[in-house]
């Protein structure tokens, strides 16, 4: 109960001051006056007088006693009364600065002295209640029976309910929350909540440590206002583009929405809004809209018919209007139904043998040290490699390169390349090799071994149990050059390597394949069905073949890993190429038309669970290209497909 008295205090010396800082402005006799008043800006709990005249009397009360200060001191002052048709004439614009934490003020470059300085909080401005009156004409009034303070604004009668901490704005409740709180008895305001209900033009300077506003005193209102009106409410608008639809038409909204005091729309609130409806009748649309004050419009409503004649399906709609590189979710039903069983397009696929492919990916996962691969290049070749450290130490991945002739050097040059650091996600680590790989235009760099010379061609960075690697080089050399893929002690010399052993084969792919570059021509221009394209897929596309030279066997790549397919499509027809995951779990990425397009943009896809949109045309372009390389970590077969559009 002290503190509430207390604040009772603060208030009642609200309006003391308030009628003072009046006559003090009127004249030098009024400023006389106004120094024999009782002080009461500093309310204690020794001042029972003045609580007793504020609690016990009505609001309305010390309205009174306030109008009644004012108009004896204008009475007095003959300045007042000739300066008074003056402000009843025209609107009085005001300026008013305040520092943070200070007592000094200026208004309309006037010194004066406020109740209670401004404050700042949490990167927020705050003023006192008790300033209002005076600096901007607000109404300020206690409430002794609500123990409410009470502040009428150009926008809204405003309610802080103190010992409840309890807020109403017209009449509807609000919480508290960071618009308000209360120290030294006195209650602070947020500026910016605050101005939605005034109307005033704000600005804070940190250098200065001040707030700067400025107001236009409205003749013959009790408050003051900004240099156009109050806030008014926004208007929410919009448009369709058509009267009716057919299903699964696309339905285009303009958005007409306007705010008559020019402040910018904040957001907007559809309801009902769907991009196209596929069932017949009149569906509402909704619309409201919020300015950049926090005012709401009113609902404004719009009534869509769709007839019953078929346009797009939900599916077709999809494959039509979703964006490339969408991910679209979709039931393994309605998968099956529209993109299994369709025609294949003709394998005219053809495998270059200018660069053998050197694939290092057994054991995928080694427990050991020692050697995964070795192979002999002399000319191009592409090396490949892909290894988890399934030990309980960290260890070092390197490829070692060796000049076998004892008098001529040897150099090699890399031309191309895609790695990257050591991780415990493998999707990750196939799918960002492969798109760094695709996409790289690098200058050549050239090594030259000495003759004999045995050296680090590259040492990738230490990897900890459970991280793997992933890295692919296109390499050319003009003589023979032993490449050995090691795992070895972290930060070992290339010395020791011959302390290590050859590694046991142990599943997944590791050989010497007879190429490395598919390349694969189709003709889309006349497809009148959706068609696909199987890759990874035995009975469309066959695996490379080579031989391990470890085992002295033959070998199979399952998956085509460092293949690079290039698929070319000479003047396509308009179509939206899609890619459907078959084999389980796939993320790589593809090079259209020479951008990057995830599949999927984030995480992973799954077998027949969605698609990703790679492309669409238009029927204008002379050429479609897909560069594809399979990603470490994905499982194949995945389809390609070609779906026609038409003119919709």
């Amino acid at each position: 109960m002290f503190v509430f008295n207390k604040l009772t205090l603060g208030l009642a010396a609200l309006f003391v001051w308030a009628g003072s800082l009046t006559a003090a402005a009127a004249t030098p006799a009024a400023e006389a006056t106004a120094a024999t008043m009782p002080a009461a800006e500093t309310p204690t709990a020794d001042a029972p007088a003045a609580a007793t005249s504020a609690a016990d009397k009505p609001a309305a009360d010390a309205s009174t006693a306030n109008a009644a200060t004012a108009k004896t001191t204008t009475d007095n002052s003959s300045a007042a009364k000739t300066s008074a048709p003056d402000a009843a004439s025209a609107p009085q614009s005001r300026s008013l600065l305040m520092y943070f934490g200070k007592g000094e003020a200026y208004l309309n470059g006037r010194s004066i002295k406020l109740p209670a300085p401004a404050l700042k909080f949490k990167d927020k401005s705050y003023i006192p209640a008790a300033v209002l009156p005076e600096t901007l004409g607000i109404p300020v009034q206690w409430d002794a029976e609500s123990g409410s303070v009470q502040i009428t604004t150009p926008s809204g009668f405003l309610s802080f309910q103190l010992s409840g901490r309890s807020l109403f704005v017209n009449g509807v409740k609000e919480e508290f929350g960071e618009t308000a709180f209360v120290q030294n008895d006195r209650l602070y305001i947020e500026l910016n909540w605050l101005n939605r209900y005034i109307g005033f033009k704000a600005s804070a300077s940190k250098e200065l440590e001040r707030l700067e506003l400025l107001y236009v005193a409205m003749p013959g209102k009790a408050g003051f206002y900004n240099d156009t009106m109050p806030n008014a409410r926004p208007i929410a608008k919009f448009a369709v583009n058509k009267e009716k639809y057919r299903l699964g038409e696309p339905i285009l909204y303009t958005d007409l929405s306007y705010d008559p005091d020019g402040d910018a729309i904040k957001s907007t609130n559809w309801t009902g809004k769907a991009e196209a409806i596929f069932e017949p009748g009149l569906f509402k649309v909704s619309l409201k809209v919020t300015d950049d004050k926090g005012t709401e419009s009113e609902v404004f409503s719009h009534n869509v018919e769709i007839i019953n004649e078929p346009y797009l399906d939900p599916f077709e709609f999809k494959v039509y209007h979703e964006p490339v590189g969408t991910f679209v979710k979709e039931e393994e039903q309605t998968l099956r139904s529209y993109l299994r069983g369709i025609p294949q397009l003709p394998n005219a696929a053809h495998l270059s043998q200018e660069r053998p492919l050197i694939v290092s990916d057994s054991p995928e996962t080694f427990e050991e040290k020692g050697f995964l691969y070795q192979e002999k290049v002399n000319g191009k070749a592409r090396l490949y490699a892909d290894h988890v450290n399934g030990m309980k130490e960290k260890v070092q991945f390197a490829i070692v390169a060796r000049n076998a002739n004892m008098e001529t050097p040897v150099r090699i040059t890399t031309t191309r390349q895609g790695e990257v650091n050591p991780s415990i996600y493998a999707n990750l680590i196939g799918n960002e090799a492969s798109i760094e790989f695709l996409q790289s235009r690098m200058t050549p760099e050239t090594m030259v071994l000495q003759p004999g010379q045995t050296a680090f061609y590259k040492k990738m960075p230490e990897f900890y149990p459970g991280q793997g690697m992933n890295v692919i080089y296109d390499v050319e050399t003009d003589g023979d050059v032993y490449f050995s893929f090691v795992a070895m002690d972290a930060g070992a010399d290339v010395d020791s390597i011959g302390m290590y052993r050859q590694l046991d084969f142990a599943g997944h792919v590791r050989g010497t394949f007879s190429g490395s570059d598919i390349s694969w021509n189709v003709d889309a221009s006349s497809l009148s069905k959706p068609s696909s394209l199987g890759i990874g897929d035995v009975a469309t596309d066959a695996f490379v073949t080579g031989h391990d030279l470890f085992m002295k066997k033959e070998s199979l790549n399952l998956g085509n890993y460092g293949v690079v397919y290039s698929i070319h499509i000479n003047k396509p027809r308009k179509m939206a190429v899609l890619l459907l995951p078959r084999g389980g779990v796939f993320r790589g990425p593809f090079e259209v038309n020479g951008k990057i397009v995830q599949a999927p943009p984030s995480g992973i896809m799954n077998d027949y669970q969605g698609y990703t949109i790679l492309a669409r045309t238009d029927g204008t372009e002379p050429s479609l290209d897909i560069e594809f390389t399979p990603a470490a970590g994905s499982a194949f077969p995945v389809d390609l497909i070609f779906y026609p559009l038409d003119n919709k």
